[in-house]
Parts: C-alpha cells; structure tokens; sequence
C-alpha cells in the first residue's frame, strides 16, 4: 500500500496525488490518499500554515482514503529497524528507493510536496486523462470560458499576494515575487504577440489594476471565483495558450493543464524567497524563466 499525505490547496494535492500514483504504479501497489495532516487545524497552527480542504474531488478521482490508524502505523513502523514499511521525502534518492522496495515493500507514506513534472513524467499523459473538471461551470465562468475560447492571443496572468504578503511563515518561504518580474513578462507577450488579450487572476486585484494594468492594452479581470470555486479559475487559465504564473502551484498547474505543444508559459525564475533555496526542477525545462 502506497500512502500519500495531502497538504496544501489544490495545486500542492495534485502533485502529491501525482506522486503517489506514480509511487503506486512503479511498486504495483494500491494507492490511498491520507488527509490527517491536511484537516488538522492543529498542524496547520504549530506550522503556521494556511488551513486548507481536500480538495481533488473535482476530478472525482476514484481513489480511497487512509485511515488515521493507516497513516501513523505506516509512520511508527518506518521508524523500527528491519521494517518492511518505508517514508519517501523529497530528499531521498527516489528512484534507487524505489527499484530497492519494488518486491520488498509492504507499506509507503509519501511525505513531501513534490512540486516537479519530474516525479511524475512517466504517467503524464494519465494524469491529462485524470485531471478533468468534473464539476460544471458557474454562468459568469462560463462566460470568461466563452471569452477566452474566442480569443487568439489570450494570455493568463497570475498575481498571488495575500498570504505571500499577510502570513508570516509563507512570507518568509515563498514572499511576493514583484512587480518588475511582472512587468518583463508582459513585455515580453508584448513583444511575442499580435493584440494579446490579458485575463487576470489575483486575490489582490485593486493593486493590479493600479500597478499593472497600464502595462497590459485589453485586460479582463476574473472575479468571483473563491472558496469552494476555486479550481473554476484553474479551469479557465488552462484553456490559455500563453500564460504568466506567479510562484504557486495553482497556476504552475493551469498552465501545464493546457495541452498545447506551441504554448508559452513564463515563470519567475526565483521561485522560493531565499536565493539559497534552489528551485530549479520546479519549472519545466520548455518555460521561460524571467
């Protein structure tokens, strides 16, 4: 049984649902998906994490979850010499763990947040087969869908700020990646471009509009989806070709969705707030790094 621990908001789930498939499909075992840490607004307090919901129903995934007793006996036996039950951290030489636990292996708990194309390159085009909404739109989504779709130049651009900005802990690890780096890669769909045609993502849209929405000639703001609507906005940067991604999983996630070969995804080549973090396997090799 292979056990990935779920944490984070929808992006950061999918990569670690894609892990553990990926996990579960090379030891030829079932996949479960524990959510202890996930729901426990105790974790979320000692870790000053912002709390967050499962949230890959969406998808309506056909996959079981593990039981709190699952996820921490996989925990407590990992630790006991001679086990058969193994953690996987993103540390790890994972691919010479893997071919050492393939006929060896009774249990693995996944832990970490695997945000790379890499850990899952063997199983992306099942996961394109997998990650489809399944839920229907809202009639405004429904309409910047209509919007997008009759574009030819529609760009995405994603400004996260909020907790990046306002908590602490994600300030210090991640931090607002700047107005500047947003500034050189509209220029650069600009100059790459005939009439591109900006739809905006943000959950900080009042600074957007006055610090960059003079730089963007058409610019629609979406608005409207929160909370339990979020993944509508995944849904409509996916159906952008060009896209400009903050330093979030979220819209790493709406720009890899889109299935274009032609596409042109800028991102920040300074992913993490510390320059001693290296973020290099973050970005597919095929994206402009700014």
């Amino acid at each position: 049984m292979v056990i990935t621990c779920l944490m984070g908001g929808l992006g950061n789930q999918m990569f670690q649902y894609a892990f553990g498939l990926r996990t579960a499909q090379a030891l030829q075992q079932e996949l479960k998906l524990s959510k202890l840490i996930l729901e426990s607004k105790l974790a979320a307090q000692l870790r000053n994490f912002t709390h967050r919901q499962y949230e890959l129903d969406v998808f309506g995934l056909n996959v079981p979850f593990a039981s709190t007793s699952e996820t921490l006996s996989s925990l407590i036996l990992a630790t006991l010499p001679g086990s058969r039950s193994f953690i996987l951290r993103e540390q790890s030489n994972v691919e010479s763990i893997l071919s050492l636990m393939l006929h060896s292996a009774k249990s693995v708990l996944c832990w970490g947040y695997w945000q790379s194309e890499n850990w899952f390159k063997p199983i992306a085009p099942l996961l394109r087969q997998q990650f489809i909404f399944q839920r229907p739109l809202s009639p405004r989504s429904q309409q910047y869908a209509e919007a997008i779709q009759r574009s030819h130049n529609a760009v995405f651009i994603h400004i996260r700020r909020g907790d990046y900005v306002s908590n602490p802990n994600a300030n210090k690890h991640h931090g607002f990646i700047g107005e500047i780096y947003y500034r050189k890669a509209i220029d650069q769909m600009h100059q790459q471009l005939d009439a591109p045609e900006f739809f905006v993502f943000s959950d900080d849209m009042g600074w957007v509009r006055s610090n960059l929405g003079p730089a963007m000639s058409s610019a629609t703001y979406i608005e409207g989806n929160t909370g339990a609507n979020s993944w509508q906005d995944m849904y409509l940067m996916s159906l952008c070709q060009f896209a400009i991604i903050a330093n979030s999983s979220f819209s790493w996630w709406g720009a890899w969705l889109n299935p274009s070969t032609t596409k042109t995804v800028i991102a920040p080549k300074q992913w993490f707030a510390s320059p001693n973090v290296s973020s290099k396997t973050i970005v597919p090799e095929n994206w402009l790094l700014l």
